[in-house]
């Protein structure tokens, strides 16, 4: 598909779930010099016509649509107009009082955190991420719920303000999750390579925490078991280590 039809498409939407889905699609579809100018017009047609909307729309559950879009456009390609709608959405996030915090549901607050975690030097990124922290912390029973990807998502970005106390604490909230997994699971066969290797270097951010480095040992352990599956680590996942 043309860069032009992508952008026609994205353009006739009116609803925030259709926009990320349409937005997700053309994601992987369009490449180079086309997908980075899909990215950079959509962040900021996200920003005009969807972000003012968001706590109304949250309070309908349509949370999701949101924090996929804002993961989408965060990324290197979708340039200063996607730093600007992360900007825009960390600030909505962090204003949310508990009870609309709770509506966003943990596997959208894990997108949004790892989102709000590429740009560590934004005040408002780092107040959300925060804000998402303590109701990680509060609504740690509700991390069962969650599949190991937003797990690592959550300590991913969580890791990027390793010093606060909140970041910490919710840290240590999904280290307690995931070593409940190992003994729930046959080991730890739902994470992917890259998803231990995201929990390793988030965990590795708390080195004086029992349950970071029980978690971290109980992953090494893991790593050793699977033996004849260590190619599918790429160089990346190694580095983590």
């Amino acid at each position: 598909m043309k860069l032009s039809e992508a952008l026609n498409e994205i353009d006739r939407i009116r609803h925030i779930g259709e926009f990320s889905a349409a937005v997700l699609k053309h994601d992987r579809q369009l490449r180079m010099v086309d997908h980075a100018t899909f990215l950079q017009k959509t962040a900021t047609d996200f920003q005009l016509r969807f972000v003012a909307c968001f706590e109304e729309d949250i309070r309908v559950g349509k949370s999701l649509g949101y924090a996929t879009t804002c993961d989408a456009v965060s990324r290197q390609a979708g340039g200063q107009a996607g730093i600007q709608a992360c900007e825009r959405i960390a600030a909505c996030v962090s204003r949310l009082d508990k009870a609309l915090i709770k509506k966003v549901g943990l596997r959208a607050l894990s997108l949004f955190a790892s989102s709000f975690g590429r740009y560590s030097r934004v005040a408002e990124c780092r107040s959300a991420t925060i804000r998402i922290a303590e109701c990680c912390h509060d609504e740690s029973r509700a991390l069962q719920e969650l599949n190991s990807q937003s797990l690592g998502l959550l300590v991913n970005g969580f890791s990027k303000w390793p010093e606060e106390t909140a970041s910490r604490q919710a840290a240590i909230a999904v280290a307690g999750e995931v070593l409940r997994r190992l003994g729930r699971y046959p080991r730890f066969s739902e994470f992917t390579p890259r998803g231990l290797a995201n929990l390793v270097n988030g965990f590795s951010k708390w080195p004086k925490e029992a349950v970071s480095r029980k978690a971290i040992f109980a992953i090494a352990g893991e790593v050793l078991r699977r033996g004849d599956q260590l190619s599918l680590f790429n160089q990346q996942d190694w580095r983590s280590w």
